[in-house]
């Protein structure tokens, strides 16, 4: 059955009234002809029918002219959130095979962009925008800066919106939010495209917990999607900076056969860190990287010094594969209060944490290689 929305007029400056957006959910709009050219970030799979992904924080943006355009879906799993020009958030729920037009729309150009809220857990696909006849214009150009943010839930604002710290599967799913996440945060206070190549749990060499052995991240960041084993490949993405939030390793922790105390623990997370800062610096050979760290400023004498030597042994690694900088970022994790789903920041914290990193990146300009 088409469902309506009837979008509030909002005011984007005092005497400005936009006009009011209608929504409409339904089959294929056949009436529409041209599809619009997009710019699209984040990792994704191009195929004729549009692009499949399965990482978090992909969006996409074009330009248009007219009262009307068409978002086109399969997708059951995730929640989206569009917006024209800039003007309210319109959020997309799971819309499954369906068409979504937004119209009512003032005549003229507009610019939308379309940003995915949820973790997906399976691959989707987004078909495209689609106008009528004549009506397309050129996409936005790709951004000349460019950051990758690689870590686990919080990168994807796990359960952010929640305002409790138990909560359900569901209830995290609903309250999930990648675009207003530290890490997207960050990235847009900069101007500058990015990836969010995150999942929840995950860490470099062990996962939350111990689960999913085969699926640490230094196995799936290579993937286009994380649940497919062809590579990701794109030569045009280059980041200046790469940002690394790797520490589920040590969530949930108890020595076993791999792993028979937190020190061996920690020898191996260094020794595999340094190797995979020596993959990524062969991928991105101009980047910079910056580690979120362990504040060994609170930790007791014995781990602050396991702590200490894991950071000299994994930074001596990096630099001698000739990486440009390797940055360590002690977080100040008692400033930040995790009050989310299962102890995660909730989205009030995400702001306070990307005003923190942002801080961090302005305090080394040359980090953008001059862009």
């Amino acid at each position: 059955m088409l469902r309506l929305l009837a979008l509030a007029a909002a005011l984007a400056t005092a005497g400005d009234v936009r006009p009011p957006q209608r929504v409409r959910i339904a089959g294929p709009a056949a009436d529409v002809s041209e599809a619009l050219p997009l710019h699209v970030g984040g990792r994704v799979e191009r195929t004729a029918r549009g692009f499949r992904h399965q990482w978090p924080g992909i969006y996409v943006e074009a330009a248009f002219r007219g009262g009307r355009v068409v978002l086109r879906f399969e997708d059951t799993v995730n929640e989206w959130r569009a917006s024209i020009d800039g003007g309210p958030a319109i959020a997309i729920d799971r819309p499954g095979n369906a068409d979504v037009t937004i119209d009512a729309l003032a005549p003229g150009p507009h610019r939308i962009r379309l940003d995915k809220v949820t973790e997906s857990t399976a691959p989707a696909r987004f078909g495209g925008f689609f106008v009528d006849k004549g009506g397309s214009l050129a996409a936005p150009s790709p951004r000349k800066r460019q950051i990758e943010f690689i870590g686990d839930s919080s990168m994807a604002g796990y359960g952010a919106r929640s305002d409790r710290v138990d909560c359900t599967p569901e209830q995290v799913r609903a309250t999930t939010d990648t675009p207003d996440a530290f890490a997207a945060l960050a990235a847009q206070h900069f101007g500058a495209d990015y990836q969010i190549n995150a999942i929840s749990g995950r860490g470099l060499i062990r996962n939350f917990g111990g689960t999913a052995p085969q699926g640490t991240m230094t196995a799936l960041w290579p993937r286009r999607l994380p649940a497919e084993p062809a590579p990701f490949a794109d030569p045009r993405w280059q980041p200046q900076i790469v940002m690394l939030k790797l520490q589920a390793d040590f969530v949930g922790f108890r020595p076993d056969a791999r792993w028979p105390t937190l020190d061996t623990l920690v020898a191996d997370y260094a020794t595999h860190y340094g190797r995979f800062l020596a993959r990524l610096h062969g991928r991105y050979p101009r980047a910079v990287f910056l580690l979120w760290w362990f504040d060994t400023a609170s930790a007791p004498p014995e781990q602050a010094a396991l702590l200490r030597s894991a950071e000299a042994r994994i930074g001596a690694a990096a630099l001698a594969t000739g990486a440009r900088d390797v940055l360590f970022l002690p977080v100040p994790a008692g400033e930040f209060r995790a009050t989310a789903c299962h102890g995660h920041y909730r989205l009030e914290e995400h702001r306070r944490i990307a005003d923190w990193l942002s801080q961090a990146i302005e305090a080394h300009p040359g980090f953008w290689d001059g862009r």
